[in-house]
């Protein structure tokens, strides 16, 4: 099994972890500087030439606050980067997470140093804070990093554990509340298959906002009771606050209270070290009870009970449809949550793993099942003349699996045999060809190694490049899915300038994915020109929203200094969009008409979200808002100004929240603000949607009107087929409560219509001569003359494909206004 990666690491935003899987069991390896325990604090200290990490950097934070970092996860894939004082320096998320991953490496015995690991992240996680984590993973040494999402991890550390008692058919949820982040995923096991069906989660909804919620509304108003303080709160919360290192102190000092009450009816915390406005020491002590505790994170526990809730319902599931709800993650120790859980769901909670360790455990089952893919691993082994490419599955509920393997070197005369390690199968001795396939029978609940052993004619051994076959037979997962829609921008002339999504992969799919779109150009680019551009943007988000509700992970452009010749307009662009099992994104992009490829890998790493910036963008939606509100109660669509208006309740927090940021905030709040107005936008997009649903059915029918009478008067069959087509499929997609299916039938139709215009020379000759009294606003005079010369030339000649060639240039040399004008004046 040492072909297999077998290293499995949860790097939680509270606490890390790392196991290995060593012949059919999982070690989860304990922390040498911190007896008794096998997790680390995820904390980062620094002292002149130093770092610490876990329980030791913790210490260090009561004396020098301001070089200890934790909770870092929480703005994995941002910009931001924490000030060290102690070494004057900046660390990024990702340079503390890789500190962190090392100090886990130090877990293992002397002498083993993998180069490969899975890394667990939080299935919520978008691909920019996927690709941060992987990126910790190589800045820590690994040469190969395979994400794992959380909940995936926890059902598999969960069914291997029961695997004696073999699961039956059905599903439950997985419950991971941790210390940062909150997912619900919902696991469904048929005929020895498990498989992830749906999930929901919050980046940004944790145990530590606990300790912020203790802090904010225990601590800090009991203090300002007390002693004399102006804006206390803002003083510490902002980088170049006065008690900006207080707040952490404070916040360390909550989350002991935190353990404390999930054991305790009542805790105390000491408020010391600092003075207030008039120099007045502050000292106290300040008693919590488990019932105030329960009150001030009610909301929060409810919200993750929402977002199960919703999981059922888009599941159409009941109560008595799922087993129980298996509770991972910290966050679930606490009484509360386990008792409001059950109790609001009536579903049984299910307790029965390690709510700390089960992510890292699972995470090195998922290892054994994962090959090691490095750097110049395809080289041969030494001494080795013969080598073996097997194929089989790491994980099975058969009674036998298929074994297949293909054969390099010289096989003459040898011979192949395979066992089994305990005895139990022997194929016996066997021709050697460049094919070979078994049935392998496996020992039910239990991991199987079998060897292959090569054998000359004389019975003596010929070393190989295979390493031991292991078969767990027990549960593996049939692929990680996509936890949002991946779709592409594209432009819409229809919708007057406007944009859309256009689906690529959709929310669930099993990674990884591969798909290509085949589009009609809506602009000519001339070779050389830096004019006219073609962009590729690819976002994350659901289909259903507007574009800027959603989140950019790929952006290419082409320009004419890129490509070796003209492209005009009609003619076709094929992108290709393919996305790993751990979310690198590829972009092609092939200009048929100039023979030309382009490629790109996007695995961008952090998001910028200036606070200044942000406030602008909630202000704008906030106008929005009140624009569609007015429109709605002025057409008296009644129910949607009532959706819309309740919608300005949380509009109105959001923005308070946001003019209330300092521009120094130390807090992830800016990051939870721009999650929620993303999520605010896509709300009032849902409320609008009848309203651009009716815009989208008068815009089919006028194209479809428009379509009819061109290919009545010059379409082909084959532009007759394709009508014929789309017009059988009215039914169900004008039935569709979802604009964009109705606008993606209307280009296919306004498709049509170009392609039929631009060969008819009625058409191409009224441009022409539109295009000719237009020729004083064109840009480059000299080019205008020679192509309105040609024109003329064209059409004495009759040779229309010329014409349409020169009414696309001529189309690109007026300005943009006027490139508009002339676009909307003849439909396209």
């Amino acid at each position: 099994m040492e072909n297999m990666i077998n290293i499995g690491i949860d790097l939680g935003t509270t606490n890390s972890a790392i196991a290995k899987f060593v012949k059919g069991e999982i070690n989860v390896f304990n922390n040498p500087t911190d007896y008794g325990r096998n997790t680390l604090p995820s904390v980062v200290g620094f002292k002149k030439d130093k770092i610490f990490v876990g329980s030791k950097a913790k210490e260090l934070l009561e004396k020098d606050p301001k070089s200890v970092v934790g909770v870092f996860k929480r703005k994995m894939g941002t910009s931001e980067s924490f000030k060290i004082k102690s070494i004057s320096e900046s660390k990024t998320p990702i340079e503390l997470s890789a500190i962190v991953l090392k100090e886990l490496k130090t877990f293992l015995p002397p002498g083993e140093s993998p180069q490969a690991a899975i890394i667990t992240i939080p299935a919520s996680f978008d691909t920019i804070q996927s690709n941060a984590t992987k990126e910790a993973g190589i800045q820590a040494g690994f040469k190969q990093v395979v994400l794992l999402q959380e909940p995936i991890a926890a059902s598999l550390a969960y069914a291997n554990m029961k695997k004696e008692k073999d699961l039956t058919d059905g599903q439950w949820l997985v419950y991971d509340f941790g210390g940062g982040t909150f997912d619900v995923a919902l696991i469904k096991i048929k005929d020895g298959e498990m498989k992830v069906l749906d999930h929901e989660g919050d980046n940004f909804l944790g145990g530590s906002d606990f300790d912020r919620l203790i802090v904010e509304k225990i601590l800090i108003p009991k203090i300002t009771e007390r002693y004399s303080f102006e804006n206390l709160e803002d003083e510490m919360k902002s980088a170049s606050g006065k008690y900006n290192a207080k707040y952490y102190i404070l916040l360390n000092s909550a989350e002991k209270a935190k353990i404390d009450l999930s054991a305790r009816s009542s805790t105390e915390i000491e408020v010391t070290g600092f003075q207030d406005e008039n120099n007045a020491d502050v000292d106290f002590e300040l008693t919590i009870t488990r019932s105030e505790f329960n009150e001030l994170i009610k909301q929060h526990t409810d919200s993750t009970i929402e977002m199960v809730k919703k999981i059922l319902t888009r599941n159409t599931l009941k109560a008595n449809d799922v087993q129980f709800t298996l509770m991972v993650g910290g966050s679930t120790f606490i009484p509360f949550v386990r008792q409001r859980v059950e109790e609001v769901l009536q579903i049984p909670i299910n307790c029965e793993i390690d709510p700390t360790t089960a992510v890292a455990i699972g995470a090195a089952y998922y290892a054994a099942t994962k090959p090691k893919q490095l750097p110049n691993d395809d080289k041969p082994k030494k001494g080795t003349s013969i080598s073996i490419r097997a194929a089989y599955q790491k994980a099975s509920k058969e009674k036998e699996e298929l074994f297949s393997a293909r054969i390099s070197g010289d096989i003459n005369g040898l011979f192949y045999r395979i066992t089994r390690e305990d005895g139990g199968f022997d194929t016996g001795l066997k021709k050697l060809t460049e094919r070979i396939n078994e049935d392998l029978p496996l020992v039910e609940n239990a991991y199987n190694f079998f060897k292959i052993t090569v054998y000359d004619n004389q019975n003596n051994i010929v070393e190989t490049d295979v390493d031991m076959i292991g078969i767990n037979s027990g549960f593996g997962i049939s692929g990680q899915p996509l936890p949002e829609d991946i779709c592409l921008e594209v432009d819409d002339d229809d919708l007057k300038g406007e944009t859309k999504l256009l689906p690529a992969f959709q929310k669930n799919s099993i990674l990884p994915l591969k798909r290509t779109f085949t589009r009609i150009l809506n602009k000519t680019v001339i070779k050389g020109s830096t004019e006219e551009i073609i962009r590729v943007n690819v976002l994350e988000g659901p289909q259903t929203s507007l574009p800027e509700a959603n989140k950019s992970i790929g952006f290419m452009e082409l320009s004419g200094r890129n490509i070796a010749r003209d492209v005009h307009k009609g003619s076709d662009i094929e992108v290709t969009l393919q996305m790993t099992e751990s979310r690198d994104l590829t972009i092609s992009v092939y200009l048929n008409m100039a023979d030309q490829e382009f490629k790109q890998t996007f695995n961008p790493k952090e998001r910028h979200t200036p606070i200044n910036a942000l406030k602008l963008d909630i202000e704008s939606l906030s106008d929005k808002l009140e624009e569609e509100i007015e429109e709605a109660t002025e057409k008296e669509n009644f129910e949607a100004a009532k959706e819309l208006s309740c919608l300005k309740k949380d509009m109105e927090n959001i923005s308070e929240n946001a003019e209330a940021l300092t521009d120094d905030d130390v807090t992830d709040k800016r990051y939870q603000l721009e999650d929620r107005k993303r999520k605010l936008a896509q709300a009032i997009d849902n409320a609008t949607k009848d309203k651009r649903t009716a815009a989208a059915k008068v815009d089919y029918f006028d194209t479809k009107e428009k379509c009819q009478k061109l290919l009545n008067e010059n379409g082909n069959d084959y532009e007759h087929k394709h009508f014929n087509d789309i017009v059988v499929q009215e039914s169900a997609f004008l039935s569709s409560t979802n604009p964009i299916k109705i606008q993606e039938k209307t280009e296919e139709l306004h498709a049509i219509v170009v392609t039929i215009l631009w060969r008819t020379p009625e058409f191409l000759i009224s441009i022409f001569k539109d295009l000719s009294q237009k020729s004083t606003k064109m840009n480059d005079q000299t080019q205008a003359k020679s192509l309105i010369d040609a024109g003329r030339f064209a059409i004495e000649s009759q040779n229309w494909d010329r014409l349409s060639e020169i009414d696309s240039a001529l189309i690109n040399q007026l300005p943009k206004s006027a490139q508009k004008e002339i676009n909307t004046k003849i439909g396209f």
